[in-house]
């Protein structure tokens, strides 16, 4: 403690109650200890701070200087700490906190809102607070190891993060109505793979995939555009300037664009709930953790909003 002070919390309460009570064997009874055992704290923490806390006046006591200007600070700090014990005992119960939530943009408008209604369904989960970050699978990670995200949905794995698969999801061809595969029903990777592409940038998971199954193939692709998300992907589709390949988002059903079932095998990609292993998260943070943990491993299915 700065200034080498030693008192205990003990001595700062007894002497609170003593200043409101002034007579040694009504505090002593108030605190369930001994007179003996009272006085004797008191003059400890006299002897410490080298002053006289209270000035005797007979069998009364009263504050002197020292101690009424002491007892004003005394009754902060005890303010301070409660607030603080009650702040942790509010954490502990997991019922209010903040909970920041890091997702890829093809989540934003079907996992992620749902997985919030439907946790905040539960009355002992209103108070719990939800901030949002939309990112690419790079920043996600960096926002995640900075401590700036607490939990991620993910396309990726990451060695330096915890990571556990949840869902997978269906990987589709995308062409514009008009284009002359709009009736097809399936394809084939192989037969697709020297049309013009429209792909996302290249810090995406989804990139990184297809990157992949071009280098099986030995394909180089013919990229004409990119962009940062899927829904900027089909409004160049939709205009008929390439084709896209992309999980089932938003704009597949209001876009003039059709989407084709790819029947190669491995043509889907798994999303994860990554966070930090700290051993300690925050109760909030845990539970909203747990519950997007347990309804997924159950398969439970999320009702559409």
């Amino acid at each position: 403690m700065k200034g080498d002070y030693f008192m205990k919390l003990t001595q700062l309460e007894y002497f609170q109650t003593l200043a409101k009570i002034l007579h040694y064997t009504k505090a002593a009874q108030v605190l369930h200890i001994s007179q003996p055992s009272l006085s004797y704290a008191i003059a400890s923490l006299e002897k410490e701070l080298g002053v006289e806390l209270f000035a005797k006046n007979g069998r009364n006591i009263t504050l002197s200087p020292y101690g009424e200007t002491f007892l004003e600070y005394i009754n902060q700090a005890l303010d301070i700490l409660d607030q603080g014990v009650k702040a942790i005992n509010s954490i502990q119960v997991a019922t209010t906190g903040e909970v920041s939530i890091g997702y890829i943009y093809s989540l934003s408008t079907s996992i992620v809102p749902k997985i919030v209604e439907n946790f905040k369904k539960n009355e002992d989960n209103a108070g719990i607070k939800f901030t949002y970050t939309q990112n690419l699978q790079k920043g996600l990670l960096e926002d995640l190891k900075t401590g700036k995200i607490d939990l991620a949905l993910c396309a990726d794995i990451d060695s330096s993060v915890v990571s556990v698969p949840i869902i997978e999801q269906e990987l589709f061809l995308v062409v514009a109505n008009g284009h002359p595969l709009a009736n097809k029903k399936a394809v084939t990777f192989k037969s697709i793979a020297n049309l013009p592409f429209i792909l996302l940038h290249e810090d995406s998971a989804l990139r990184k995939k297809l990157n992949l199954e071009f280098k099986k193939i030995n394909v180089i692709p013919n990229i004409v555009a990119e962009a940062q998300e899927c829904s900027a992907t089909l409004q160049y589709v939709a205009h008929n300037s390439g084709v896209t390949i992309v999980p089932q988002v938003p704009g597949l059903d209001y876009l003039p664009v059709t989407k084709i079932k790819i029947k190669t095998p491995g043509f889907s990609r798994k999303i994860y709930l990554s966070w930090v292993n700290t051993h300690h998260p925050m109760p909030p943070v845990r539970k909203v953790r747990n519950y997007i943990l347990e309804i997924f491993m159950k398969k439970e299915t999320i009702p559409p909003m």
